[in-house]
């Protein structure tokens, strides 16, 4: 289970939290389903022999829980399942429909458990007013990357004649995708959970990110476990302690941005003055011995090459820091551009405007910049 998987199945435990998203799914937000009554269940979908005990399928879901759902008079049990994706999955309506037959085929045996070693896998019949508990996938993605087109069973089926479709049975996921969703679609769910489903859905956009972590107050008191989610939903680093009740993500967002900045400062001026020391003594050494040659072989070789290499140390180590500081700022500062979504474009003219650079020795200093990093 990776650090994402971790958190989400930590964050989505919370009975609140789990209530809030079938609530904001199913019924647009009205509090239909009580987090009081949320029942955990085992998330192992197993499936036996009745004859030698044996295990023929076993799959794990993220989450499972039973929970009571009362509309007027009626009362009945719904199983919940959760499935929060770090990634989109086209196999997802094969893996759903895999968990809940699983499920159903549990269910089915389990009401007549008493029965023969020599037993089938399922009781022969059952009589009319026999009902299972329905089971209903959610699957969440916490990413803003595209889900496949892949929405239902048909669409992952080579059918080769259209007449065939009504007869092949369907599958359809229940998917939530924060990415195609407005912020309105997004506000019934309320909470800590709307706070998630905003980082899901600027997850790769950072500037859009900070926009939202600023005019949200949300993100302005929320629990650590919520904070450590969001961390890695943005693959950002906030610091976080565990000892820490409720964490203000707006302040985690400033010291973060002036760390960045720093981090990428510090790490361009020390690439640049070891690239402009380099330069300064290739420089130094040329220089060096090219005015010891003109003072004279008389004088000797070595000690033409003790002056100039004195003296072209002396001034390429001078230029070169100059020259290696300057390219340094320049590089952090495109580093750190990137780093914050702005496209190429507007890194150029940002260069060109805070630096003096003509376009072309803009592009050129991307172009070296990008192909470092390849």
């Amino acid at each position: 289970m990776g650090r994402l998987d971790h958190w989400a199945k930590v964050f989505f435990q919370r009975p609140e939290i789990f209530a809030a998203l079938f609530n904001g799914y199913l019924f647009h937000g009205e509090e239909v389903l009580s987090a009081t009554e949320l029942v955990p269940l085992n998330t192992k979908e197993v499936f036996t022999s009745t004859k030698n005990k044996r295990t023929f399928f076993e799959r794990e879901r993220d989450l499972l829980q039973k929970v009571t759902c009362k509309r007027g008079m009626d009362c009945t049990f719904l199983l919940l399942g959760l499935e929060a994706q770090s990634f989109p999955d086209a196999s997802m309506p094969v893996r759903c429909m895999l968990y809940d037959a699983l499920n159903y085929a549990t269910q089915l045996k389990e009401l007549q458990p008493d029965q023969p070693d020599n037993a089938k896998a399922f009781p022969p019949s059952f009589s009319d007013d026999i009902r299972l508990a329905p089971v209903i996938t959610l699957v969440l993605a916490l990413t803003d990357a595209p889900w496949p087109r892949t929405r239902e069973l048909h669409d992952l089926l080579a059918i080769p004649d259209k007449k065939l479709t009504p007869f092949i049975p369907n599958y359809r996921i229940n998917l939530i995708t924060p990415n195609t969703m407005t912020e309105d679609d997004i506000h019934p769910y309320g909470g800590e959970l709307e706070a998630v489903l905003l980082t899901a859905k600027n997850a790769s956009n950072r500037k859009a990110f900070q926009e939202v972590v600023a005019s949200h107050t949300i993100f302005q008191n929320i629990k650590t476990d919520t904070a450590r989610l969001i961390m890695e939903i943005t693959q950002l680093d906030f610091h976080i302690k565990d000892k820490k009740e409720n964490i203000n993500m707006t302040e985690q967002m400033i010291s973060w941005e002036e760390y960045f900045q720093q981090k990428w400062l510090t790490k361009g001026r020390e690439e640049g003055l070891t690239q402009g020391l380099t330069q300064g003594r290739e420089e130094g050494l040329t220089k060096g011995r090219e005015e010891g040659l003109t003072k004279g072989r008389e004088e000797g070789l070595t000690k033409g090459r003790e002056e100039g290499l004195t003296q072209g140390r002396e001034e390429g180590l001078t230029k070169g820091r100059e020259e290696g500081q300057q390219k340094g700022q320049r590089r952090g500062t495109i580093s750190t551009l990137f780093e914050l979504g702005k496209p190429p474009e507007e890194v150029c003219t940002w260069l060109m405007g805070h630096f003096s650079l003509t376009e072309q020795q803009a592009k050129q200093e991307i172009a070296d910049f990008q192909a470092s990093r390849h």
